[in-house]
């Protein structure tokens, strides 16, 4: 198994909680890459305790579950595509994926994820410079992530976290989203008629947080990916950003990110007791 060979270059640094870097190809019969090594760091510093980094850069195709079930301190990229779960069950760390330096195409019309991508995931960080399949961000729950487009089905039953498309969108957007926050591009104002409505609410992303939020992810998916389009909207910020749609839930509806009249329960605590 690949990750038996990788764990090897990386024991030492998990033992210390050292820094490593490890390179490899990988292959579609990789199923379930990071797990075993993420399990391996999991059982010794639990999910977010691990003061390491071990960092895995790939070239290749694939398998199912790329990145499912890492940790914080397990960072991934990944030169190719990945199929169906990236980044399943995912707690911490972080997976990049994208197309191989002088690809023709351009990364918002080709897939190079599969379906489900985050599909439980509780934490981390995932950026791909290219578009992902259905169901993204299904059940996500903390899990941040940047992507050049989705399918259909998008940010299902999530319940937080965040996620930017930077791209277009399928039907039936946040259908069942009781929580997070959604950044969508939307520069032809067709989202509107993609998005379930049943319990989540549009607006432009007019708020300093909001904005700052957005942008700084951006920047992120730029230096670990190279998105060409990232990098745009970053030299085109202030006019860019009123191209982009928030998508969000009640639960979402007193945060900065939201609305700047956002108080929190410490502020309205001490508001009560100078009252009295």
């Amino acid at each position: 198994m690949l990750e038996d060979e990788l764990l090897k270059q990386a024991q030492s640094a998990i033992d210390s909680q050292g820094e490593v870097t490890i390179d490899s190809d990988i292959i579609n019969t990789d199923r379930s890459f990071g797990a075993f090594l993420g399990g391996k760091i999991a059982k010794r510093y639990g999910d977010r305790d691990f003061k390491g980094a071990v960092n895995v850069n790939l070239t290749g195709s694939a398998g199912q579950a790329f990145g499912a079930m890492i940790v914080e301190g397990l960072n991934i990229s990944l030169v190719g595509e990945a199929n169906d779960y990236v980044g399943k069950g995912m707690g911490g760390g972080s997976i990049s994926i994208a197309p191989p330096p002088g690809s023709p195409f351009d990364a918002g019309e080709q897939s190079i994820a599969g379906n489900t991508c985050l599909y439980g995931a509780t934490g981390g960080k995932l950026f791909v410079n290219g578009r992902a399949g259905e169901r993204f961000a299904v059940r996500n729950s903390l899990a941040e992530a940047v992507v050049e487009g989705v399918g259909d089905h998008a940010l299902e039953y999530m319940t937080g976290g965040c996620v930017v498309c930077l791209g277009s969108a399928g039907r039936n957007i946040a259908a069942g989203m009781t929580g997070g926050l959604g950044y969508f591009y939307d520069k032809d104002n067709k989202l509107a008629a993609r998005v379930n409505g049943e319990i989540v609410k549009l607006q432009t992303v007019h708020t300093k947080a909001g904005k700052a939020k957005l942008r700084s992810m951006v920047e992120e998916h730029v230096q670990r990916t190279g998105s060409a389009f990232g990098q745009t909207i970053l030299d085109n910020f202030d006019t860019e950003v009123e191209n982009f749609i928030m998508l969000y839930p009640p639960s979402e509806a007193n945060t900065p990110e939201v609305t700047d009249d956002a108080v929190t329960e410490e502020v309205e605590e001490s508001v009560t007791v100078q009252a009295k």
